[in-house]
């Protein structure tokens, strides 16, 4: 394609907590000190994808929600410093919310309170005018939360490609998410909990669903991918040039970054490599660092580190 693509992303922004902890299990302390142990910000798949995008290049419009109270007034002002609150922005009554505990070693525990989006159903008919607007869309990342299976057929019905991350799923059949994986163009997912290989998911999607690209982050083994045409599948090594410091957000960093990449002509065998590389940064980083990286400082690290290696599975 040519010019700067637009994705519209579909999900969650929530307020953010991360606190660091000496090890696992967490003992009891009644109180401690730990300055700068402690991070406060916006987080969630939608908005790490989102920014992720916009820092790369790519042009954003963000449909989620912010909440009435007063956390929801944290997250309009990161919305607005960046752009992203506009029409599809929708007003719920509390802002969800997530409380990470981390370690030294990368270790995290996460708990998420998503308060009324969690039961929600995003209206059709707000995508519907907002791409209505748009001189052109290229993609939709809609984000696995249940509010975004009402846009599913606003999308598919444009013909508008759809990426999604399925996080922790663990089989096709056993899994709720049938419709996504039915539309999806680009289907991500985490090798965590699959009760087989990443080779054998990726074949039975294209068996199953023809879907065109699947990618499978695999934490310290890198990441699988899967391309239909041709029936190729790679697997491209880690590559943490910072070490491990902080995992939260390296999956939504991947795929937002492969979606970039993918838009502005990489081959997805490239667009993975140089999303592994942009994920790998990712966890070196603290909790309080913004999401992504800009096209000319991941351009730098290519320089200084390469890109990670890749083996032909199939």
């Amino acid at each position: 394609m040519s010019g700067t693509p637009r994705v519209v992303v579909a999900g969650v922004v929530s307020v953010r907590v991360a606190l660091r902890v000496p090890s696992f299990p967490v003992p009891f302390m009644a109180s401690r000190r730990d300055n700068g142990g402690i991070g406060l910000r916006l987080a969630s798949t939608a908005w790490t994808a989102a920014r992720t995008l916009q820092r790369l290049g790519t042009t954003v419009s963000l449909a989620t929600y912010v909440g009435a109270d007063m956390a929801g007034q944290l997250a309009s002002h990161g919305l607005r410093k960046y752009g992203l609150y506009g029409p599809a922005t929708l007003v719920c009554p509390t802002q969800p919310s997530v409380v990470v505990l981390y370690d030294h070693d990368g270790h995290r525990s996460s708990t998420r309170d998503h308060g009324f989006t969690a039961e929600s159903r995003y209206p059709p008919e707000v995508l519907t005018s907002i791409l209505d607007t748009l001189e052109h869309c290229d993609l939709a990342l809609l984000t696995s939360v249940g509010f975004t299976r009402s846009l599913i057929p606003v999308v598919a019905e444009r013909g508008i490609p759809i990426a999604t991350d399925l996080q922790l799923v663990t089989d096709i059949d056993s899994s709720p998410y049938q419709d996504r994986m039915r539309s999806a163009h680009i289907l991500a997912c985490s090798h965590e909990r699959l009760t087989g290989t990443p080779e054998s998911w990726i074949v039975e999607l294209w068996r199953r669903f023809g879907v065109e690209v699947a990618l499978v982050g695999c934490g310290p083994g890198g990441a699988v991918l899967g391309v239909r045409t041709g029936h190729r599948i790679w697997r491209i090594d880690a590559i943490t040039p910072r070490g491990v410091r902080y995992t939260s957000g390296a999956g939504d960093t991947l795929l937002a970054s492969f979606v970039h990449h993918y838009l502005t002509g990489c081959h997805p065998l490239g667009a993975a490599r140089h999303a592994v590389l942009a994920a790998g940064w990712k966890v070196g980083g603290e909790p309080a660092e913004e999401p992504g990286l800009t096209a000319a400082d991941l351009a730098e690290i290519r320089g200084r580190h390469g890109l990670p290696a890749i083996h032909r599975l199939r």
